[in-house]
């Protein structure tokens, strides 16, 4: 079969954080698959791409596929919807098969709403996908197909989950030849690499459970490693193409150090230099695994630190405390990782101003930590806030299943939406305005070859400096 797979955009003005940053890996993952088994597959990353919907349908239609995959997340849905019914009139006898957390989570809605989509994939993709492409169409096959939901004589059905893929070594690598554009890593709106950059995933699910992450219920806390040789491999393959930088996104990179550390050794033995980023929970980062992550080539490091308050650290289940995350800052720069990043959530519903401004102050107080990250809580279908919120009757959920909501336009709150971002605003001001911190950034990019390839690519491209300007409100 032919197959064209779409990851979809927010189709809003404003991107989301790192939308059009990072390549799509999962369709990557399960158009690598599918190539194995004869298919012939484009992707269209439209979230790069930033095609209207009339130009995306159009080159659908040329590439004149039999199956149309799109790839959604809870900001994205919208978008992906309209493009599906784009799609389909253009092409009416196209299958249409929506994938990912949003579509996994809101599958029964999903369906009965939109009759432009056929079938919906349930969880990981690859082997599902894979047999769904056996059965469509056969009379009374679909029903034997694991892991997918579909309509059925105007009822939804949903088969049984299929197995999650254990052996992950078995998966082939993500074809980043499908791709059409090159990437560049992001963060509020400052590149993050001076060269080609891709992702790699390491490792599959989190056994964690944060009220705010929907990861613990779509890998229902399964965690599943690839071996530290197969890791290498693929990155030695990234190195040979010509990539300068990787970002590793597993949900928890370090929750192993041993296969860290033995990933650091391959990458050491098979001299391979590559830039590297990773995010990792701070109660996971020793100064030992640091310090040898930073030697292989690790220039930054990711931390969710979420907030400054005890109280709204176990109001999340974090199961962290401030203390630790100061200590991983400082392990971070202890070890020379160059570029440290705290991302912080703000708007839980206990949440007062007094609350906020512990974390402002908490945030402020890290010296060591380059930049944060200053998150408004939104609510969305898959996490255990989006499902309190539900059971507690403040949700309605036929108004707000499709988008993102903020937390506290939903829950009852001392905190207003218009509050909180203005508020959020201000610490940003603060934050770069703090006495010697440009001086200090200046000086460590002086210093650093790695840092002055990344503002020269910000200062060639034009970005990073306006976003600075708006921080600092002039």
């Amino acid at each position: 079969m032919k197959i064209v797979l779409i990851n979809s955009n927010t189709g809003r003005k404003e991107r989301i954080e790192n939308e059009a940053a990072w390549p799509p890996l999962g369709l990557l993952y399960l158009a690598s698959v599918l190539k194995t088994e004869g298919h012939e597959i484009k992707v269209i990353d439209n979230a790069r791409a930033g095609m209207p919907i009339k130009n995306l349908a159009d080159r659908v239609k040329r590439e004149n596929p039999d199956i149309v995959g799109i790839g959604a997340l809870t900001p994205t849905f919208r978008q992906g919807i309209n493009i599906a019914k784009a799609v389909k009139e253009k092409n009416p006898d196209v299958k249409i098969i929506f994938g990912n957390y949003h579509a996994t989570f809101e599958y029964e809605r999903l369906l009965k709403k939109y009759p432009v989509v056929d079938c919906v994939v349930l969880g990981e993709g690859e082997r599902t996908f894979s047999e769904l492409l056996k059965n469509l169409g056969k009379k009374g096959k679909m029903k034997d197909v694991k892991g997918i939901a579909f309509r059925h004589k105007g009822r939804v059905f949903r088969t049984p989950p299929g197995p999650f893929i254990q052996e992950l070594d078995k998966l082939p690598f993500p074809d980043r030849s499908l791709l059409e554009q090159e990437y560049k890593s992001e963060i509020v709106g400052i590149f993050g690499s001076g060269g080609k950059f891709t992702t790699l995933l390491s490792s599959r699910g989190c056994p964690y459970a944060c009220k705010y992450c929907a990861c613990a219920a779509f890998s229902h806390r399964k965690v599943r490693f690839r071996s530290p040789e197969n890791v290498a491999e693929e990155m030695e393959a990234l190195y040979s193409e010509g990539y300068a930088e990787v970002g590793f996104v597993d949900d928890n990179l370090l929750l192993n150090k041993k296969r860290v550390e033995k990933i650091c050794d391959l990458l050491k033995a098979r001299k391979i230099k590559l830039n590297m980023w990773a995010e990792g929970r701070a109660d996971q980062a020793s100064e030992e695994v640091l310090h040898k992550f930073s030697q292989v080539g690790c220039k930054t490091i990711y931390f969710g630190i979420e907030s400054g308050s005890q109280k709204i650290l176990d109001y999340y289940g974090k199961a962290i405390t401030p203390d630790i995350s100061r200590r991983a800052v400082a392990n971070s720069k202890k070890a020379g990782i160059e570029n440290i990043i705290g991302s912080f959530i703000v708007g839980a519903p206990i949440e007062t101003k007094e609350d906020v401004k512990k974390t402002f102050d908490f945030a402020l107080s890290l010296r060591d930590m380059d930049f944060p990250q200053m998150n408004v809580l939104n609510l969305s279908p898959g996490m255990e806030l989006w499902d309190t919120a539900i059971k507690s009757g403040y949700l309605n959920e036929e108004k707000y299943w499709d988008d993102p909501v903020p937390a506290v336009k939903v829950f009852p709150s001392v905190l207003k939406e218009e509050e909180l971002t203005r508020m959020v605003d201000e610490f940003y001001k603060k934050f770069i305005k703090r006495p010697n911190f440009l001086l200090s950034q200046i000086l460590k990019t002086v210093k650093s070859e790695y840092r002055l390839r990344i503002l020269l690519a910000n200062l060639g491209a034009g970005a990073g400096v306006s976003s600075i300007k708006q921080l600092w409100g002039e």
